[in-house]
C-alpha cells in the first residue's frame, strides 16, 4: 500500500518517539525519587525470655524453636508462652511488648526507610492472636519535615486494630473479644467501620463482628457475677467446712432478695456451739502483675452472730471476705477481712472490723499491692462465714484493677 502522504507519517513518528523520550526523561527521575522516599529495610527486633521457655517460629520455618534466653526475631516471626512463660520484645525504636503467660503474636512488620530522606515512618504492625501484650510505645522523633508521621505503632486482633501513639497499653485477646486499655498516651481503635479514640485511663472492648464500645473507664472487674444477678452457679461455688462439727449442723449460702437487693444470705443456727464454714467461691485464676492498683469493694450486712468477736483464734466472723493469691515466687498467700457487730467475751478482731448490728455497710479496702508479700497471681475470692450461728448477706462484689 502507497502512503499518500509520507512527509507526515514521518512527522508523527519522530513526534511520538520525542514524547516518550520526554516521558522517560521524567519517569526515571521520578520513579528513581519516589524510590529513595518510598523504600524500605527490615530491621530485627531482640527478645529477651524473663521466665520458663518461648516458643519461636520464623517465617518459613518447619517447626517452632524452644528460647529460653535472647533471640534475634525477624519480620513474620510467631512468638508464643504457655502457661508458666514471659518475655520482652524490645523492638528497633526502643518501644517494648511484654508476653504474659498464654500468648501469641506474629510479627508482620519491623522496617524503617532504607534511605535518611525517604519519608516512610518506622512501622511496627503486631497479629496478636491469644493472650495478653503490654506495650511501650517510645518516645517518637519528630522527622526534619514535622508534617510526616515519625512511626506507625499497630497491633490487630481478630477483633480490631489499634494504633498506638508514645504511651504505654494493654492488650487482651479472648475468645470473642479484644480490648485496648491505655495507662499512658492515645489509641484509635477500628473495628467494623467505626473507629473510637481511647485516652489515659481508658479502654474499649470489642466483640465478634461488632464496633468497639464507646470509651469507658480502665478499671474493670474481674468478678463474675458479683451482683448475684444471674442464677449463682454463673462464677460461683459452693465452700463449705463441717469439720469437727459431729452433729453436722450444715449452714446454707443461697441467693435472696433482701428489699431491693439481690444478695447471697449465709446463714446457719442451732449449731450447739460447734463451728462451721458456709459461703460461696469464685475461681478468679488471673495474673494481675501488670496492673497498678487493685481493690475489693462489696456490700456487707450482719444480722446476727453468736459467737463473739472473731473467735479465740480471731478466724470465725460472721462474714468473711479472702482472696487467695501466690506471690511473684509462687509462694500461697491470703488476704482476710472479717466482719462483727458484738464482743462481748472480748475475743481477738485480728483482721476483723466492728459494723452496725443489720446495717448495709460499703465496704472498699485500699490498694492490696501494697499487701506484704504483693499478690501476682490471685486464685481465688472465698465469702463465706465461720463460728456457729450466724446470719449475714453481701452483695454488689467486685474486685476492681486498672
Amino acid at each position: 500500500m502507497i502512503r499518500k502522504n509520507p512527509t507526515r507519517v514521518a512527522w508523527l513518528v519522530i513526534l511520538g518517539a520525542f514524547a516518550m523520550f520526554l516521558l522517560l526523561c521524567a519517569a526515571v527521575p521520578l520513579s528513581g525519587r519516589y524510590y529513595l522516599e518510598h523504600a524500605t529495610t527490615p530491621k530485627p527486633a531482640t527478645l529477651e525470655v524473663i521466665g520458663g521457655t518461648v516458643r519461636v517460629r520464623e517465617l518459613g520455618a518447619a517447626a517452632p524453636i524452644a528460647v529460653t534466653k535472647t533471640l534475634a526475631l525477624n519480620e513474620g516471626s510467631t512468638i508464643e508462652t504457655d502457661e508458666s512463660s514471659r518475655c520482652i520484645i524490645t523492638f528497633l525504636d526502643g518501644s517494648t511488648a511484654i508476653l504474659f503467660p498464654s500468648t501469641q503474636i506474629t510479627l508482620r512488620a519491623m522496617h524503617v526507610a532504607t534511605f535518611v530522606w525517604g519519608t516512610e515512618p518506622i512501622t511496627i504492625w503486631i497479629d496478636q492472636t491469644r493472650g495478653r501484650i503490654r506495650v511501650g510505645a517510645a518516645q517518637q522523633i519528630a522527622p526534619t519535615n514535622s508534617a510526616l508521621m515519625s512511626r506507625l505503632f499497630q497491633v490487630f486482633t481478630p477483633q480490631l486494630e489499634a494504633t498506638l501513639t508514645e504511651g504505654s497499653y494493654a492488650v487482651e485477646v479472648a475468645t470473642d473479644a479484644s480490648q485496648v486499655i491505655v495507662t499512658n498516651g492515645n489509641a484509635m481503635v477500628v473495628a467494623q467501620e467505626r473507629t473510637v479514640q481511647v485516652a489515659r485511663g481508658q479502654r474499649t472492648v470489642a466483640r465478634n463482628n461488632e464496633p468497639p464500645l464507646p470509651a469507658l473507664p480502665a478499671e474493670q472487674n474481674l468478678l463474675v457475677n458479683g451482683d448475684f444477678m444471674d442464677p449463682l452457679p454463673r462464677g460461683w461455688d459452693d465452700f463449705r467446712d463441717v469439720a469437727g462439727d459431729t452433729a453436722r449442723v450444715n449452714g446454707s449460702a443461697t441467693q435472696t432478695l433482701l428489699g431491693d437487693r439481690q444478695t447471697i444470705h449465709i446463714v446457719r443456727a442451732n449449731s450447739n456451739q460447734t463451728s462451721a464454714i458456709t459461703g460461696v467461691v469464685q475461681q478468679i485464676n488471673r495474673e494481675v502483675s501488670d496492673y497498678r492498683t487493685m481493690r475489693l469493694a462489696a456490700d456487707v450486712r450482719v444480722h446476727y452472730q453468736s459467737l463473739s468477736g472473731g473467735g479465740i483464734l480471731s478466724s470465725e466472723y460472721p462474714l468473711i471476705l479472702r482472696i487467695k493469691y501466690r506471690d511473684v515466687y509462687g509462694s500461697e498467700a491470703e488476704w482476710v477481712h472479717g466482719f462483727y457487730y458484738q464482743n462481748t467475751t472480748n475475743n481477738p478482731t485480728v483482721n476483723g472490723e466492728l459494723v452496725p448490728l443489720d446495717v448495709w455497710v460499703p465496704f472498699e479496702t485500699g490498694n492490696l499491692f501494697d499487701a506484704v508479700p504483693r499478690p501476682f497471681y490471685i486464685t481465688s475470692l472465698q465469702i463465706y462465714a465461720s463460728g456457729w450461728d450466724y446470719d449475714s448477706y453481701v452483695t454488689a462484689v467486685r474486685l476492681l484493677v486498672e
